[in-house]
């Protein structure tokens, strides 16, 4: 029997999955994620080949059993009456050291009596696969869950979604052929169907052995993720220190070229504040145009200048105007300039001369320029 069901529409069972489902689904993932970075030779240790299996079969000569063992690659066979199948189970397995604890035994059944059908569900799903096969499979099949085994196997199909092959029989064909073999149904691991190697198969119980072997590979995982979370913490403190050194030094650095900009910056402001200064109280100290009004307003009407020369000394309190030319009376005016507010020291520079064409007395005298007082308390 064989059933086609489109699987598109559990997807809301996908998302009411519960976080159980969710976490083992994560950590299924990171368990394949482990393992790819394993040697191949710790892979074995910690996932073994497989258990060994013992399949009991009826053909036209009597019960036929079949071992199997993947870890010594051992296959065996022999055929025995129905009614010495339990003790030829027990010589098989001694003959080549196996103790019965350790084997799955199977049975193989006749194919109508399982039904196959096909799920293709979202990608989405793939996280609670187990959960929503089992729940369509009641869901829109009239199997009852009491009274079926079921298992199935997935594959990615070409558009990304997941295919999904599940095979159905009922418990009561089992007990039939565990009846018919004297076994009891509790014996058997796992059956088959049909008579060639592609046949379903459906798991019945998962081995203890198997648990044992998952509890080993879940506890070894889980010391290889203490181990890499270690490492990571080791390096990520060991990358931050150095981070910190390294900020350490630089900022050092930094420091230092700061206060030497510091010291810098205080020297150009402190000569941007002498600058500024002198250049107010320059603008303070009388030009030319000062001196030439200050002579003309002065000078008595029977003096005049040919010639008014300002002169700039080292410094701009040593600056000095010359004036020369004619008056009725040179000698009296140094007596003039001397009350000016803008000549100070005046003097003579040379003799006093009588000129016969301008009938008067030739002079040159010079006076220095009156600082404001202001200035006067700057350097140069």
């Amino acid at each position: 029997m064989h059933e086609s069901k489109n699987g598109g529409a559990l997807l809301a069972t996908v998302r009411a999955a519960s976080p159980r489902d969710w976490a083992g689904s994560a950590f299924a993932w990171w368990c394949r994620e482990a393992v790819d970075l394993l040697p191949q030779r710790f892979v074995a240790a910690l996932a073994p080949a497989g258990r060994p299996r013992l399949l009991v079969d009826r053909d036209e000569t009597g019960i036929r059993l079949r071992l199997n063992d993947p870890r010594s690659r051992v296959e065996a066979g022999e055929t025995t009456p129905a009614a010495e199948v339990t003790a030829a189970i027990a010589s098989i397995l001694q003959r080549h050291g196996l103790d019965r604890r350790d084997v799955d035994l199977g049975l193989r059944l006749p194919a109508a009596s399982v039904f196959g059908r096909d799920l293709m569900l979202p990608r989405e799903a793939k996280g609670a696969i187990d959960t929503i096969v089992r729940q369509d499979l009641l869901r829109r099949t009239p199997f009852k869950a009491e009274d079926i085994y079921c298992d199935h196997v997935t594959a990615t199909s070409p558009d990304g979604r997941i295919a999904v092959r599940q095979w159905v029989t009922r418990r009561h064909h089992v007990q039939e052929a565990a009846d018919q073999f004297g076994l009891a149904v509790a014996q058997i691991a796992f059956v088959v169907f049909g008579d060639d190697q592609a046949s379903p198969s459906i798991r019945l119980a998962r081995p203890v052995a198997a648990r044992k072997t998952s509890t080993v590979a879940v506890a070894g995982l889980g010391a290889l993720a203490m181990l890499l979370g270690s490492g990571i913490a080791v390096l990520t403190f060991a990358r931050q220190q150095a981070t910190l050194d390294r900020l350490d030094a630089e900022i050092l650095v930094a420091r230092k070229s700061a206060e030497r900009v510091r010291i810098l910056v205080d020297q150009l402001r402190e000569r941007r504040t002498t600058l500024s200064r002198l250049r107010l109280q320059r603008s303070e100290v009388p030009g030319l145009i000062d001196v030439w009004d200050e002579a003309s307003r002065i000078l008595p009407k029977h003096s005049w200048l040919t010639e008014l020369r300002l002169v700039d000394g080292a410094n701009i309190r040593s600056a000095s105007v010359t004036m020369t030319g004619f008056s009725a009376a040179a000698p009296s005016l140094i007596n003039t300039l001397g009350g000016s507010k803008l000549f100070v020291d005046a003097a003579l520079t040379s003799p006093v001369a009588m000129d016969p064409i301008e009938n008067r007395e030739r002079f040159s005298l010079q006076a220095k320029i009156r600082v404001p007082g202001a200035f006067k308390e700057v350097e140069p």
